[in-house]
């Protein structure tokens, strides 16, 4: 951690990561500003924006506003674009506004890569060549992000988060919404949960630990100690976890044995059997490491949910 007291201000600080950042800096000594939510700002207006980042003056900024799924991207495309593309090129302008100019996190997504072979873990010099379209706006919004750093002489970072659970998480990922269909299956609302494929295999970190990983990174940032202009960082556990071990414990922990029905809507006949990231050059850079155990994470979000 830097010596001195750094004011990081974290776009998106209404959301699922956003939340648990603001406390993590807070409960780090540093003062975390979190923009106002989408019905009070309207990320990619960029005179709004800079009119804000005017006002906080950060040393850093942590910039999670987004679209933040591949389901809420598809629903509303127009939105997804605005949001994710717009917005970071409202950000990054801002943070020209300024002197001295801060820093900026761009949070990004793994899903930039391309499909891997499963063999090895994902490092930051694999290939990129998402499938999603929200994996291609990530892409785009890492474009215009360092496009614009390298122009302004910004300091920023891009982090690539692999997948990360936590308590408080809508369930629209594939661990939240098993987690609250086996609760419903606890309280006797349900004997049957639906699934897609269990048998492919996911690097599954803690909400918790990334945004550790963000803190780390921000003070990084404010203190020089990169060194790149622009770095890239995979956000990863470095482990892989079967998602049918993952409704197996979720199911033991709550003491239920639900019946398993697959939906053939939720299976994807390209969907890589093996997704695991490689973390080293974070834990090189910074000497972040995850804390939690899956299981831990796991009963966190179980016990969070309606008995």
């Amino acid at each position: 951690m830097i010596d001195e007291r750094m004011t990081v201000l974290v776009t998106g600080a209404t959301g699922f990561v956003g939340g648990y950042l603001v406390a993590e800096l807070s409960d780090a000594g540093h003062d975390a500003v979190g923009a106002p939510p989408s019905s009070g700002l309207d990320i990619a207006d960029a005179a709004a924006v800079r009119t804000l980042v005017e006002r906080v003056r950060p040393d850093v900024i942590a910039h999670l506003a987004a679209v933040a799924s591949g389901q809420r991207a598809a629903r509303d495309l127009d939105r997804a674009v605005r949001t994710n593309v717009g917005g970071t090129h409202a950000v990054m302008q801002a943070a020209r506004s300024i002197d001295p100019r801060p820093g900026v996190l761009i949070v990004s997504s793994a899903e930039v890569y391309a499909p891997p072979d499963g063999t090895s873990p994902i490092d930051e010099a694999a290939p990129v060549g998402p499938r999603t379209t929200y994996g291609l706006l990530k892409l785009a919004q890492e474009a215009i992000a360092r496009d614009a750093a390298q122009a302004g002489s910004i300091r920023t970072v891009i982090a690539r988060p692999f997948n990360h659970v936590g308590p408080g998480q809508p369930p629209i990922a594939a661990v939240p919404s098993f987690a609250e269909r086996i609760a419903a299956v606890r309280r006797g609302a349900s004997r049957t949960i639906t699934v897609g494929n269990l048998d492919v295999e996911r690097d599954i970190g803690d909400v918790r630990d990334v945004v550790v990983a963000y803190r780390l990174i921000c003070e990084a940032i404010a203190d020089g100690r990169l060194g790149d202009p622009v770095a890239t960082f995979n956000v990863s556990t470095g482990s892989g976890t079967r998602l049918r071990d993952v409704v197996g414990e979720l199911s033991r922990l709550a003491g239920v044995e639900p019946e398993l029905v697959v939906d053939s809507d939720l299976v994807r006949p390209d969907d890589p059997p093996r997704i695991v990231g490689d973390g080293s050059r974070l834990r090189a850079a910074t000497g972040w490491s995850p804390r939690f155990e899956t299981a831990t994470t796991l009963a966190d979000i179980l016990a969070a949910l309606p008995a």
